[in-house]
């Protein structure tokens, strides 16, 4: 039986081409912006969570950034402590060149001599090894490194050794005791800076993979899927040409219920 009703499919077909149509412009919105919500009661929950692991994430970027401070510091460090290695192995090839009775004045003269420079050069070292103004052998600083990487740290790169040789016993070979201790004391200072740099360095590789974690999940909860919102695109984009189709068919419909009437 044909009823006046038959033109509500007019109305149906229309309102599904209203909804397809908004999901489409919401489709264009999220590939447009990069966001997956796009409106902001949706996903509420969500982008909550995101926020929040974007706050940590930055935390952890100034984190890594501090931490690269650090190793730059040491490796300063461990590069002073080799040079007053060299110095130190010097006095003790000196010192061994004293231990020659055969030396004249001009040999002890000359042995003296360099071994002053050395000690004199010994200590510029300690002074000017500083960062920002800041003392490194003997301070120490605690360094953060973001949050959920770790607590922070008190970095030292530990203390060189001042020198308790003297030149004038050098210049005669009598400084061998001395030489060993400050030797000695020198050789734990390196590997006290090594061990810090070894590490900062491993927590520095953890707080990389970290903050890769730390960004991809930031990513799947905020950024759009554009491979997948892409095909929704399409798919919507057809739906609206096929839509339009049907509403036409469903006004002829009626034009042809207002035929019968008018017959």
């Amino acid at each position: 039986m044909t009823s006046i009703n038959a033109g509500g499919a007019f109305y149906r077909v229309q309102n599904s081409l209203n909804a397809n149509s908004e999901a489409v412009s919401k489709s264009m919105q999220r590939l447009a912006s990069g966001q997956q919500n796009i409106a902001p009661g949706e996903k509420s929950s969500q982008v909550a969570l995101a926020y929040g692991m974007k706050a940590e994430l930055a935390s952890l970027k100034v984190g890594i950034q501090n931490g690269t401070e650090v190793l730059n510091v040491m490796e300063m460090s461990n590069n002073d402590l080799g040079i007053l290695n060299d110095m130190m192995v010097r006095l003790e090839e000196l010192n061994a060149l004293g231990s020659n009775a055969l030396n004249s004045d001009e040999d002890k003269a000359a042995i003296l001599k360099e071994a002053q420079l050395l000690i004199t050069e010994y200590k510029d070292v300690h002074t000017r090894s500083l960062w920002k103004g800041n003392t490194i052998f003997g301070g120490s600083a605690t360094v953060g490194f973001g949050r959920n990487s770790g607590d922070a740290m008190t970095i030292t790169a530990g203390t060189a050794p001042t020198l308790t040789v003297t030149a004038t016993k050098i210049s005669t070979g009598v400084n061998t005791t001395a030489l060993a201790t400050d030797k000695e004391a020198l050789d734990v200072a390196i590997v006290t800076a090594g061990n810090v740099y070894n590490t900062v360095s491993n927590k520095m590789a953890h707080m990389s993979s970290l903050r890769a974690g730390y960004a991809l999940d930031v990513a799947s909860k905020l950024d759009v899927d554009f491979a997948g919102e892409t095909t929704e695109l399409a798919k919507g984009q057809i739906l609206a040409q096929a839509g339009t189709a049907m509403l036409a068919q469903a006004n002829a419909q009626g034009q042809g219920m207002l035929a019968l009437i008018q017959s």
